[in-house]
């Protein structure tokens, strides 16, 4: 089965090394899994020239391509366990490859295991950061819980807060579109 894996940048800036790769994965039919699509969208619209936001239904190993040419990379991901918080929570991430046990297809569908592949393949693998949105409901259809609403907006301040730590620089116009944190 194939799967869309829809970049929202240009293909000639995605050829070009970027200092952030954001990528958010669900499916957008099952109500509050959408929430990395959501949040990935609002990153691309904001149109940083040292930003690649891509939007999938799941991970594949051939993001792999993309982490490779990233200095930082953010998954971003639905959270619907009782275990997760109200807030969005950032976690540091590595690679961890197993291989006796694992293929490389295998280790494309986690993000550790893209970061592994990508070790493996690339010879390097970025810093980064597995960003949980909270969540309630995975029904079919394309509404949005009140959870996942504020999740979203709360993972793409979060996002803005790494973005001004490690120096992304905004385009001017961009500045007061922005909520503060």
């Amino acid at each position: 089965m194939m799967v869309d894996t829809r970049s929202r940048q240009t293909s000639t800036q995605r050829s070009a090394l970027y200092s952030f790769l954001v990528i958010g994965y669900g499916d957008e039919l099952r109500g509050d899994d959408a929430v990395g699509a959501q949040v990935a969208d609002t990153i691309a619209d904001w149109h940083l020239p040292e930003v690649n936001a891509i939007v999938t239904h799941q991970l594949l190993p051939e993001l792999a391509v993309e982490i490779a040419k990233a200095n930082y990379v953010i998954f971003v991901d639905a959270c619907g366990e009782e275990s997760c918080t109200l807030r969005a929570q950032l976690s540091p991430i590595s690679a961890k490859l197993k291989r006796a046990s694992s293929s490389s297809l295998e280790l494309g569908h986690s993000a550790q295991g893209l970061l592994a592949l990508t070790q493996e393949v690339y010879g390097h693998v970025p810093q980064a950061w597995l960003l949980q949105v909270p969540t309630k409901n995975f029904d079919f259809g394309e509404q949005l819980s009140s959870t996942a609403h504020r999740g979203v907006d709360d993972a793409v301040q979060t996002i803005e807060r790494l973005f001004i730590n490690y120096q992304v620089p905004y385009p001017v116009t961009l500045i007061p579109c922005m909520k503060s944190a």
